[in-house]
């Protein structure tokens, strides 16, 4: 086994050189290092990374739950399974049926359905695959509300005069019927009775008496009459004073209770002040533990995308205000609005595909929001690939969202934005995220009411553009935010942090931003924050890959359950993980895949049949059956037919050093 996995890294590693045409390609970032030796772990408000690990379902300390199905859903005539027949009643009977807890199995077949199916229950909803299980609506939001506009209605001056259909940006075929989270202070804990700084883990309350060590809490806070909770958070004025807003997207676990001190597993993003009247409350929502996996939204369509905010509601999925939920394995074809996750914390959406063939607008867009988690904290978005699917907003954060992490997005043939839509997102990581095109990474939607774009301390990391594989390199990110208004000029964003930035012609950032860029070309000043590296090489890149994969890596080991609930793995990283090729020597491979996952190639779910399977699926259905075992190379090996190892094969083979697959293994 050592020998096999030890051959397989040396021609993986001799390709990539051979490719590249140097030595290893990465550089290491002053803020982090090799393997976070010069990282500060967030010391303070003034600290450019905070400790992202933490983020997605409970904490990502637990893998998400595989229980086996309860119930399986079988309509009562044949024609449900083809979707010739409306199955909408009969859906939702089943799911109305599933108990707390169960799983809706929904077998290989095609669904009809002609009204939004609703959830009012913690179920699971799986399928048997993205291409096996289609839930294929037959008319558009509008339409199943009898052509009367829905909830979301807004202005739009753009490709022609379709006028607002009010389903952009909410409402789904699926949707969870949560309304809300609770009223602030519904499950409040305690009063918070001292200050305390970012950065600190502890929080001197009325009384602990009612909470135990591993309780979650949230943190509650509302802001001042001249509104310097906001000016914290933004790192700057807001547009307006208008709206009092009240912060309650940030929780923790507490790991020690001393008298009425209780000390947190995560440290405070931003300070607790008194004047903001902060408190605890139990970590609760109304419904948690909703997960929907392996199935296909699917809207057949001729008609092209009419424009921004003039959508008919082709929308996927609205699972707002949910805690610990998932959503993985799904496929969105044709989306106006693929995926809504707002008012939400500590979930993940994971493995997810964005398609389309219906024609864009006149802009070039063919959706509206491909995934939305506005007024959401310590959300996991990782392992998302858009294939000629070019969205206005590809991810969006908006209203106080914090934390959150996207991880692993490669956007195929389409450009992707990271949609900073205002009223303060904050301390959010983007990290290795790359497109075809991402010159319109940092474009921003919302009204000049909810400016600046962004708060404080967004993070940047290893985004490019590529050269039409995710691994390769045609141009790292080379635009930023500027000033969005003359009348009063915001600097977005402040406290910025790109790692890498490479100059596109550009001067000096302008006098009074705060960027920290790690510049990959000497043609921008010397006076930028950060240091100044020589042109890239075509796979250069900071190391590591993935500042949240190392991050997590460094917390929880290669064990750590994101890396186990991911099925996207690439052995062609494998030697690149480490300074040297001897990490796959001294290391466990799953540690060293796990520090540089790059889901380049696609998306591939679980249980494919092995006669037909790629190797990349064979490999994924290894790890959903054996949990990734320490020989995982060798046992997914043995149980490849031979048309899997030579598809394997051919991926290494990109310089002819490999000829066939018997010599790779």
């Amino acid at each position: 086994d050592m020998f096999l996995r030890d051959m397989l890294c040396f021609m993986i590693s001799f390709a990539m050189l051979h490719t590249s045409g140097a030595g290893l390609p990465y550089v290491t970032s002053p803020l982090w290092g090799t393997s976070g030796e010069l990282w500060d772990g967030y010391a303070n408000v003034n600290s450019r990374l905070y400790d992202w690990s933490t983020a997605g379902y409970k904490y990502g300390d637990e893998r998400l739950p595989n229980e086996p199905p309860t119930d399986v859903f079988v309509p009562s005539n044949a024609g449900g399974l083809t979707g010739t027949l409306d199955v909408t009643g009969e859906l939702q009977a089943a799911i109305d049926k599933t108990p707390p807890g169960g799983v809706l199995r929904i077998p290989a077949g095609t669904y009809k359905i002609m009204q939004p199916i609703k959830l009012r229950q913690s179920i699971v909803i799986r399928g048997d695959g993205p291409e096996k299980t289609i839930i294929a609506p037959g008319q558009t939001l509008f339409d199943a509300n009898n052509g009367v506009p829905g909830p979301c209605v807004a202005t739009s001056k753009a490709c022609g005069t379709y006028s607002s259909k009010g389903f952009g940006f909410c409402e789904g075929f699926i949707s969870l019927e949560s309304y809300t989270i609770a009223n602030p202070g519904a499950w409040k804990a305690s009063t918070i009775t001292r200050a305390q700084l970012a950065g600190d883990n502890v929080l001197t309350l009325q009384t602990a008496q009612n909470l135990q060590v591993g309780d979650s809490i949230r943190i509650v806070m509302e802001d001042d009459i001249i509104r310097t909770m906001k000016f914290h958070l933004l790192g700057q004025k807001p547009a307006s004073n208008a709206t009092q807003e009240i912060m309650q997207t940030f929780g923790a676990k507490i790991t020690q209770k001393t008298g009425n001190t209780i000390t947190l597993n995560r440290k405070l993003p931003f300070d607790v002040r008194l004047e903001w009247k902060p408190w605890v409350d139990e970590l609760r929502y109304k419904v948690d533990n909703v997960g929907l996996e392996y199935f296909s939204i699917r809207h057949v369509t001729t008609i092209p995308y009419p424009g921004h905010h003039k959508e008919f509601g082709y929308n996927g999925i609205d699972l707002g205000k949910c805690l610990n939920c998932w959503v993985r394995g799904v496929h969105f074809h044709n989306a106006d609005v693929g995926l809504l996750m707002t008012s939400s914390m500590f979930s993940t959406i994971t493995d997810i595909k964005f398609t389309a063939d219906r024609g864009a607008c006149c802009q070039g867009h063919h959706g509206h929001h491909a995934i939305d988690i506005s007024s959401s904290g310590s959300m996991l978005v990782q392992n998302i690939v858009f294939t000629n699917a070019n969205y206005v907003h590809g991810v969006t954060v908006m209203g106080l969202s914090n934390l959150n992490v996207i991880t692993g997005v490669y956007a195929q043939g389409c450009d992707f934005t990271g949609d900073h839509h205002g009223n303060s997102p904050f301390m959010n990581l983007w990290d290795n995220i790359s497109a075809s095109s991402v010159a319109a990474f940092f474009e921003y939607g919302g009204n000049n009411d909810v400016f600046p774009s962004s708060g404080r301390n967004e993070v940047v990391w290893n985004v490019y553009a590529n050269n039409g594989a995710h691994r390769t390199v045609k141009r790292f990110l080379d635009t930023l935010p500027y000033m969005q208004s003359t009348t009063q000029p915001w600097t977005p964003w402040a406290h910025l942090t790109v790692i890498p930035y490479q100059s596109n012609g550009v001067p000096a950032v302008p006098e009074g931003y705060d960027y920290y860029l790690h510049v990959f070309d000497d043609s921008l000043a010397r006076g930028n924050v950060g240091p100044v590296n020589a042109t890239p090489s075509p796979l250069t890149r900071i190391a590591p890959t993935s500042l949240w994969g190392a991050q997590l890596l460094k917390r929880a080991g290669e064990f750590a359950a994101p890396f186990l609930d991911s099925g996207l793995w690439d052995l062609e990283c494998c030697c690149y993980a480490c300074p040297s090729c001897k990490c796959c020597h001294t290391h466990d491979t799953r540690s060293v895949m796990a520090t540089c996952r790059m889901p380049w190639q696609g998306i591939f779910y679980m249980e494919p049949p092995l006669s037909t399977a790629t190797a990349s699926e064979v490999l994924s259905y290894m790890y959903q059956k054996y949990g990734l075992p320490p020989n995982y190379t060798a046992t997914a090996i043995e149980y490849m037919n031979y048309t899997a190892r030579r598809t394997l094969a051919a991926r290494i083979n990109e310089t002819e050093v490999i000829t066939t697959a018997d010599e790779v293994y």
